[in-house]
């Protein structure tokens, strides 16, 4: 124990006196989180040429039913389902399964709408044939528009501009319909529908929850964690780099001569980045609580679990400390540590989800998302944050982030001795 108090110290530090290796890990993830946010929550992309997975339930069945689903299967935009597993899920089923991310989007007109839109446009007809003024009694449909909580708050602007100009469009041709059918059932005098009302049902379009959460995705809720991975993965830099300069430098020759093995010795260096990517964590969580709300936007809700939360940072950072170890131990030099763990970083953030939301990737690059340790915790955070889950929720992601950073301990341990017996 003795022996890793020592190491410790001397970890601690180089660590101080690598003041860039400090500026890189904290100030460069707090300007991008602000950077990013602010940027997300103030630009609107149109999504293009991209297979949306929608579960469709239309519980009317009838003409207004079938001409909206003509309307959205002919958008191109998405990928429409009509069944789960077999049969026609309920609202409440359908909204759990949206909110559990199994369908970007969810669509449900409830039963009897179209018989609803056609008692008000007769109610009409015969008010306006016994010129009474007063607009008849209306009863109202509403069509329910429920999104996942993990999509990007541009994509949801973007897809519900679209969506409310095709429901537009229907039931303008719908009610038309309608009234040229009552009218020429009682007289052929055109009747002037000034009195009517275009809009015969309210979409009721929000993101799918799940139990009582009240938290409401924002461009906050998915920066903070998502740049929060970018920078304690970023740590593997510094700490290859630490690795290979004691190396370069002689000192770890005179560590040897100390009675003190390597599983220390890396030990030692994974608890002190441990602790500056923990640190890193709650700098972000921080930022995202006080400081972004100074830029106009929303304070960043944390949830009801905070030891779900400190789990997940922690797994994390295990994750990104075993990779920065296995790297620091492969790599010859310097350089090539620094250049392999800079792109490999950017890589995994890439196709993880970081900066291009998976849903908008191709189905070939969202299967080799899945093996990007950043997807996981990403994934991790959204149940936190955007589904207010607790520790049994991300407990899948958070073991896999854990065993990928010891498995890359373990191959550090291994590769450094296969290096130091055939040296």
């Amino acid at each position: 124990m003795s022996r890793l108090k020592y190491l410790l110290y001397k970890d601690f530090i180089m660590l101080f006196r690598d003041i860039g290796g400090i500026i890189l890990m904290f100030i460069m993830p707090a300007i991008l989180v602000v950077l990013m946010a602010t940027l997300q929550d103030t630009t609107l992309n149109v999504v293009k040429g991209v297979d949306i997975p929608l579960l469709f339930v239309n519980r009317d069945n009838g003409t207004l039913g079938n001409a909206v689903f003509k309307e959205v299967k002919d958008c191109g935009l998405f990928k429409i389902s009509t069944e789960v597993e077999g049969k026609v899920p309920t609202r409440e089923e359908m909204e759990n399964l949206i909110s559990s991310s199994k369908y970007l989007l969810g669509i449900y007109i409830p039963e009897g709408s179209t018989d609803r839109i056609k008692g008000n446009v007769q109610r009409y007809v015969v008010s306006a044939f016994n010129g009474i003024d007063k607009p008849p009694f209306k009863d109202e449909v509403t069509l329910s528009i429920l999104v996942d909580p993990t999509a990007k708050g541009y994509f949801f602007t973007v897809l519900m501009g679209t969506l409310r100009e095709k429901a537009q469009k229907v039931q303008f041709e719908f009610i038309m319909k309608e009234i040229t059918k009552e009218v020429n059932e009682i007289s052929p005098v055109v009747v002037s529908p000034t009195n009517f009302s275009g809009e015969q049902f309210i979409i009721d379009a929000k993101f799918a929850r799940k139990g009582k959460s009240e938290i409401a995705p924002n461009s906050v809720q998915h920066n903070v964690p998502a740049w929060s991975l970018f920078a304690i993965f970023f740590i593997v830099i510094s700490l290859s780099g630490s690795i290979i300069k004691e190396r370069e430098a002689g000192s770890f020759t005179r560590l040897l001569t100390m009675p003190c093995s390597y599983a220390e010795y890396l030990l030692s260096k994974s608890i002190t980045y441990l602790l500056v990517a923990l640190l890193q964590f709650a700098l972000m969580l921080i930022i995202g609580v006080y400081l972004l709300p100074l830029f106009g936007l929303p304070s960043l809700e944390l949830g009801h679990s905070f030891f779900a939360l400190f789990f997940m940072g922690f797994s994390a950072a295990v994750s990104a400390i075993g990779y920065g170890v296995a790297i620091g131990n492969i790599a010859r030099t310097h350089q090539q540590a620094s250049v392999f763990g800079a792109v490999s970083v950017v890589l995994l953030a890439a196709i993880g989800g970081v900066w291009i939301p998976v849903f908008l990737m191709s189905p070939e690059m969202q299967i080799i998302s899945k093996l990007s340790p950043l997807n996981w915790g990403m994934s991790g955070f959204y149940s936190l944050f955007l589904r207010d889950e607790g520790i049994v929720s991300i407990l899948p992601e958070s073991g896999a982030m854990l065993l990928f950073g010891a498995g890359c301990f373990f191959l550090a341990l291994l590769y450094n001795r296969k290096y130091r017996i055939n040296k």
